[in-house]
């Protein structure tokens, strides 16, 4: 009789304990993941930074550790690099946490992998599964994936379009026969600006300092014109002349056949419209000698 107390007492307390955990794997949630955004937060000359976010909704009233992320960066379909995210932290119990991770690579490091780099075959795909242990429910897994194009940025290209050419005004002549002095002047000037990168660039701010027998004249442009990918946009100087500009640099090299041995420095700011989370404009600097 007692055996069979026993028995029974051990089958009852079995059915609880099954019971039990079989309502507590029911009390238990699946964190929900979504793939927030991938976005490119670091551009310049030498490379990028491709940063994905991923939302994680844990209703559960207990913290469960942050996702493990595999990933795999492929270029125009071919293996380019993969590694592994493991965050430190918890998922906070009934909330929501973003989790990011970043992966940066240069410009050198994609032509060496692929010989011709150009706007056709920039395209990308990352490759996602965020791995999460989940009490009872065991280790669960999510995979995500996203695909777009490189921003490949290049330094502009620079070229004259106007050769520079001197207009002077004279005052008038008090004795005639005689002429009179020059009282000042402009020299207007135009160089083509080539968008060399496969994504829209904005310039920001753009100054031009022309040097002529050694004497600068400095000049900012206030049109902020966006240049698309590939295009060519011709920029317009017009530098006034004083009269002690004229002095300095000599009439003769003013009202000749055509101003030579110049030269003009160009500064300049300017950022993608397509990426206004690049927070920083890159700054360039541009010399050319004639």
């Amino acid at each position: 009789m007692k055996k069979k107390l026993s028995l029974m007492a051990a089958v009852l307390i079995c059915g609880l304990m099954c019971n039990t955990c079989d309502l507590f794997k029911s009390m238990v949630k699946a964190p929900e993941l979504s793939l927030k955004s991938v976005d490119f937060t670091k551009i310049d000359f030498n490379g990028l930074t491709l940063l994905s976010k991923v939302d994680v909704r844990n209703d559960n009233s207990i913290d469960i550790p942050l996702p493990k992320i595999d990933w795999d960066l492929n270029i125009i379909d071919n293996p380019f690099v993969n590694g592994i995210i493991q965050s430190k932290g918890s998922l906070k119990s009934n909330d929501s946490t973003e989790v990011e991770f970043p992966v940066s690579f240069t410009y050198v490091d994609l032509i060496n992998a692929i010989v011709a780099l150009t706007d056709e075959n920039a395209k990308y795909k990352i490759n996602m599964m965020a791995h999460i242990p989940v009490p009872q429910l065991g280790d669960m897994s999510w995979p995500f994936s996203h695909e777009g194009k490189i921003p490949l940025i290049h330094l502009p290209e620079i070229n004259v379009a106007t050769a520079p050419k001197a207009s002077i005004t004279y005052g008038s002549s008090v004795i005639p026969g005689i002429p009179s002095a020059p009282t000042g002047g402009k020299i207007d000037f135009s160089f083509n600006l080539k968008n060399a990168s496969n994504v829209k660039v904005k310039l920001d701010q753009l100054s031009c300092t022309f040097k002529i027998n050694n004497i600068p004249l400095s000049l900012g442009l206030t049109d902020k014109p966006t240049i698309d990918a590939g295009a060519i946009q011709k920029i317009d100087f017009s530098f006034p002349l004083t009269f002690s500009d004229i002095t300095n640099i000599g009439l003769n090299l003013l009202t000749g056949s055509g101003i030579s041995n110049y030269s003009f420095t160009v500064d300049s700011k300017f950022g993608f419209p397509e990426f206004p989370f690049v927070d920083k404009l890159l700054e360039h600097t541009i010399t050319v000698n004639k």
